[in-house]
């Protein structure tokens, strides 16, 4: 499968399970939440790939390829989805996923020129801002649900409430802080690698991350807040775990590897696309022209980049 495919494989999969992530986390602590997904994929990768020649090539890894995909591992996972959660909590997934998947393509690239001294051809750099701008459209008021609970407030007539404006105050600066950390999860995953394939790699980004929210969630005052799930939520935090931790980071890493930092991370934030047709069906948000619009100018962007 060529790694443009695995990158818009995996947005699929992260648009799917970010909605289900948004139903969880009204019910359920972010930690708890954030803990049981991690630990969820970390044993699907545990099962699935150890058997495997991943496990050669765990014995023969570096330790600074370990403590590179570890690292890479901790800012996308406990932190940067720490903060995204937060942020669905306080903005709802139908605005905080289009601005998260908007500003994390713009942080890699600048890290990626930074960092990585990755170039970038003329239709890259096109089919970028198409996306971005796609992404601004959708997330623009005129896109937003004609009435949804969000921040503890309503949107209505494409008006922002009192309780949905504190939500954008406190929201706005953790969902960029998102993005950020998952471009410089990106960029740190691209250049320490090493010579470990996507199966290798994945496991040594999410097992210790798992460990670490695990205990985390263990040492809080609200523990895991077992009690409080239902087995809905359950298959939920299970669905999310294996699907947009375990079978989503593979296809990630090895898009990655296959076609660079950037590239990826532009084709990956297509995921408000997969989004939006979930939250008409599921959330009950109406389309308008601005969401169409910007449906189609990012599909032009994805043929420039592809």
């Amino acid at each position: 499968m060529p790694g443009e495919a695995k990158a818009l494989l995996a947005a699929f999969i992260w648009g799917v399970t970010g909605v289900i992530l948004a139903f969880l986390t009204r019910r359920i602590g972010t930690l708890s939440v954030n803990a049981t997904r991690a630990v969820c994929g970390a044993v699907f990768l545990l099962v699935v790939i150890v058997p495997s020649a991943a496990g050669g090539q765990l014995k023969e890894m570096s330790a600074a390829t370990a403590i590179s995909m570890t690292g890479s591992g901790i800012l996308a996972f406990a932190v940067g989805d720490s903060f995204y959660l937060l942020a669905l909590r306080s903005l709802g997934a139908s605005i905080a996923v289009p601005i998260a998947e908007s500003a994390y393509p713009l942080f890699t690239f600048l890290f990626a020129w930074l960092w990585l001294d990755e170039t970038f051809s003329t239709e890259l750099l096109l089919g970028s801002a198409l996306v971005v701008v796609g992404i601004i459209f959708l997330t623009s008021r005129g896109g937003a649900p004609a009435t949804s609970e969000v921040g503890g407030g309503v949107v209505a007539e494409g008006r922002l409430a009192p309780g949905q404006r504190r939500g954008w105050r406190t929201g706005l600066p953790v969902v960029l802080s998102a993005s950020l950390f998952w471009a410089l999860s990106t960029v740190w995953l691209r250049a320490g690698s090493g010579n470990l394939g996507p199966e290798a790699a994945s496991i040594m980004r999410i097992v210790p991350v798992a460990a670490i929210l695990l205990a985390a969630a263990y040492g809080s005052p609200a523990g895991l807040q077992m009690r409080r799930y239902r087995p809905a939520d359950l298959a939920g935090a299970a669905i999310v775990g294996v699907f947009g931790l375990g079978v989503a980071s593979l296809l990630y890493v090895s898009a990655i590897q296959d076609v660079g930092a950037s590239r990826t991370a532009i084709l990956t934030a297509t995921v408000p696309l997969f989004t939006l047709p979930l939250a008409v069906v599921f959330l009950k948000e109406r389309v308008t022209l601005r969401v169409v619009a910007g449906t189609l100018v990012c599909t032009v962007g994805i043929w420039c980049i592809i």
